[in-house]
């Protein structure tokens, strides 16, 4: 990033395009979220820009080339539309820009977008950081399954995450909806924080990221903090509750965490919080939770909407290879939970896995069509027992609201099913 390069911790935002189409509070939002706003280029020696944030009325073709035809070094460029038209971003995306959005537009998220943005051009790149990244997940998981504490998981966590992503702090802070403390069960620089309580009131970023579910960004009051550094608020979702929130700070002079390092730290997060949610009952089963699916599948249609991508929903069905005995509750949960383990395994970051009736899995494959989908499921099959499985991929002429999607991939499930050889159905 240009600005971290002249030493600066906070991101520079250059606001340009139409000044009234600018969303109610845009200014003070970036500015609480730790950005410097500047004007026009300044002097040679003024650090440039790390991101350009545009606003518009509306989506002109003529308009939007004029700025997006920009060099190469030019710093990433996020288009907010004053309309609300769901084709906007795709227009922006398709000239060039880094991201779009169309009214409405909800701040915080912007503030994560704009932040994810400046990053991803400073991620190590491509495979050997994803395989690191794989395998780091694959060691978690096993080691949050091998017995620990929920004090020992959490530390775990954090540490992991300190290091994987050169984080200048990071903690794990227990919280649900509606309570009024928070407490920090685990912190990067001081160990177990279990006496370490949080007021809520004095930290409402922590209380709208758990209510609204997304990452935003909060001002660091951490000790040892700089006066304008700021910190990531990502809550952690296990079967659609939150178990609580990380509270996450790049190292010295980066502006903060990209996409992919989110994604990162909430698939970490997500296995340490089932692990601990399985220490305070091993014995009762997991209920699965069709809210959260049917969210995922509310966000991904909207996405390939918006920008013009495919997904597919796969349901998969395989022996879990488990002893229990019929009747015991406790057996089947662990064994449900040993198989979403050993698939999970196999996923990309942004792959999405849950509980589906009484013994599928389901599972979101964002960007991936059906031929990519049968090629994931015959890699599965080579690791795991009795594999059968439905897919349905969209764009599909049958599909307007995710209840088509589930209807078609069960039917392609029992079209598996019955056959003897592949056990592999796709929706027509």
């Amino acid at each position: 990033m240009t600005g971290a390069a002249g030493g600066l911790a906070r991101p520079r935002i250059r606001l340009d395009g139409d000044a009234t189409a600018r969303p109610a509070g845009l200014e003070r939002a970036l500015t609480r979220a730790g950005f410097v706003l500047i004007g026009e280029p300044g002097a040679d020696n003024e650090p440039p820009a790390d991101a350009l944030l545009t606003t518009l009325a509306s989506a002109e073709p003529e308009r939007l080339q004029e700025l997006l035809h920009a060099p190469e070094v030019e710093p990433p460029r996020i288009v907010l539309f004053a309309a609300e038209d769901p084709d906007a971003p795709g227009t922006a995306l398709a000239l060039g820009a880094a991201d779009a959005l169309a009214a409405p537009v909800h701040l915080p998220e912007l503030c994560a977008r704009l932040l994810a943005r400046i990053r991803e051009r400073q991620l190590p790149a491509g495979t050997a950081w994803e395989q690191g990244v794989r395998e780091s997940l694959r060691d978690f998981l096993e080691q949050a399954r091998s017995g620990l504490t929920p004090d020992e998981v959490a530390l775990a966590l954090v540490r992991r995450l300190g290091r994987a992503l050169r984080l200048a702090h990071c903690s794990f802070v227990v919280t649900r909806p509606g309570e009024d403390e928070g407490r920090v069960l685990a912190d990067l620089a001081d160990g177990h924080g279990e006496h370490t309580r949080l007021e809520l009131a004095r930290y409402p970023e922590i209380a709208e990221a758990v209510r609204s579910r997304r990452p935003l960004a909060m001002p660091d009051t951490h000790p040892g903090a700089g006066p304008h550094t700021s910190m990531t608020v990502l809550p952690v979702l296990v079967d659609d509750s939150v178990a609580g929130v990380l509270l996450l700070r790049a190292a010295e002079g980066a502006a903060g965490l990209s996409s992919a390092q989110l994604g990162l730290a909430d698939s970490l997060a997500q296995a340490a919080a089932e692990a601990l949610d399985g220490g305070r009952d091993a014995a009762a089963p997991r209920v699965p939770a069709p809210a959260a699916l049917d969210r995922r599948l509310h966000e991904e249609l909207e996405r390939a909407r918006r920008y013009s991508l495919s997904f597919s929903l796969v349901l998969l069905r395989a022996d879990s290879g488990g002893t229990g005995s019929d009747g015991d509750a406790g057996a089947e949960a662990r064994q449900r939970q040993e198989l979403i383990g050993r698939v999970r395994r196999q996923l990309r970051l942004p792959d999405f896995i849950a509980g589906y009736g009484e013994g599928e899995l389901a599972l979101v494959l964002p960007e991936t069509a059906a031929d990519g989908a049968r090629r994931w499921v015959i890699r599965v099959r080579g690791r795991l027992d009795g594999v059968a499985a439905g897919i349905v991929a969209y764009p599909h002429p049958g599909v307007t609201v995710p209840d088509d999607l589930l209807a078609l991939v069960e039917a392609a499930l029992r079209r598996g099913l019955a056959q003897t050889v592949e056990r592999i159905g796709v929706a027509d």
